[in-house]
């Protein structure tokens, strides 16, 4: 089972540590990238045809491949070898698991959409999960997911922001989380100032994704673990780590 950690002890580049076409988000490259900072990371996967995870953020391959296939339709294999980039394909999750250092934290992020089935895609991640000896986290936004996820796996609840849920519906999805014995709440930085007031002050929480010093600022007055992309590692941890 992928071991439990705490998730202000480290801090987590969004999608990898991703640089345009040098490296995109969600490669191999940007992982690696990630990981020779000793740097945690935040990751999306979806299933594949065959309902194996891929890597991946979007639902179609448009943005960062230039053609609108859906990534549900197609399998592993050719998922393989799409051209990103001029060279990368995506990964699958088996792939970033065998590569990745295991002392290094995961926070994997179940993408919900399309055909989709979201306790069988838990269930299949809980799965892959239990068979890595490393620092792993499973969340998503979906919570049939989340909950289709072994109980003894570190588990998360993503929380759309305020703005576009309203804070009624927010705090209702908090507080099912909160009841539902869900290890931490991932939510928008915009939310982070009062989140406090609504949590047990020591329940884990994990804010994307940060993008300036003053929102690490404000992550860190809050005892809040950060995700951020586009800032230098090197200063983001000079504000958030002890």
């Amino acid at each position: 089972m992928a071991r439990r950690f705490v998730l202000t002890d480290f801090l987590y580049a969004h999608r990898g540590l991703w640089s345009g076409r040098a490296t995109p988000e969600n490669t191999l490259a940007a992982f690696n990238a990630a990981a020779q900072l000793g740097l945690g990371m935040e990751f999306d996967i979806r299933p594949a045809s065959d309902g194996e995870p891929v890597v991946f953020h979007d639902d179609t391959l448009e943005r960062m491949a230039g053609h609108p296939d859906r990534i549900e339709d197609l399998a592993v294999s050719a998922l393989q070898e799409v051209v990103i980039a001029g060279e990368h394909g995506l990964p699958s999750f088996a792939d970033l698991l065998a590569s990745w250092p295991q002392e290094l934290p995961l926070l994997t992020e179940m993408k919900i959409d399309g055909r989709t089935d979201p306790a069988a895609f838990g269930t299949r991640t809980g799965d892959i999960l239990s068979a890595y000896p490393g620092l792993a986290a499973a969340m998503s936004f979906s919570e049939a997911a989340v909950r289709a996820l072994p109980s003894d796996l570190m588990r998360g609840q993503l929380i759309p922001p305020i703005h576009s849920i309203g804070a009624v519906e927010f705090s209702e999805i908090l507080q099912r989380a909160l009841s539902d014995g869900i290890d931490y709440a991932a939510i928008n930085i915009a939310d982070v100032a009062d989140i406090r007031k609504r949590v047990p002050e020591d329940y884990p929480v994990v804010c994307w994704t940060v993008r300036s010093l003053d929102e690490v600022r404000a992550a860190v007055h809050e005892n809040v673990a950060i995700i951020f992309e586009h800032l230098d590692p090197a200063l983001v941890s000079a504000y958030a780590m002890p």
